[in-house]
């Protein structure tokens, strides 16, 4: 009587390879879902630069974070938007910046920003940073 065994693959490299499938699986998920956020934010980026109402912000903060994007550093930039018959209102923009133009973001100075209500919830964008 002959036998014929069809399995190509070892016991261990079997158990190899599941492995390799439960690690590689769950981080091409969390690189999907980071790629995914990120074109979300920048296309609500876009749209609140092409529909919000345009305003003079005044920076009150820069810090930059641990990232770069394409060798621009990421920062978190503080503003305050000053508004008619209400306290000004304050906001935290992250953004990407070209160090050429670092000295405009610095405590101070005055910005353009655009402002858009919806939902309740007021977004700022700022106007001249990169839209990655």
């Amino acid at each position: 009587m002959i036998h014929e065994s069809w399995c190509f693959v070892s016991t261990g490299e079997s158990i190899s390879l599941v492995v390799v499938i439960l690690i590689s699986f769950p981080l091409c998920l969390l690189a999907f879902m980071v790629i995914r956020q990120s074109f979300q934010d920048n296309r609500e980026v876009k749209y609140i630069l092409k529909n919000g109402i345009p305003f003079d912000a005044t920076v009150s903060s820069i810090r930059q974070t641990n990232t770069e994007i394409n060798g621009y550093p990421e920062v978190f930039i503080g503003l305050t938007i000053p508004r008619e018959h209400a306290e000004p209102y304050r906001a935290i923009v992250k953004t990407v910046i070209d160090m050429v133009n670092n000295p405009q973001y610095q405590p101070g100075r005055k910005v353009k920003v655009k402002v858009l209500e919806t939902n309740g919830r007021i977004k700022v964008a700022l106007e001249g940073a990169q839209v990655l």
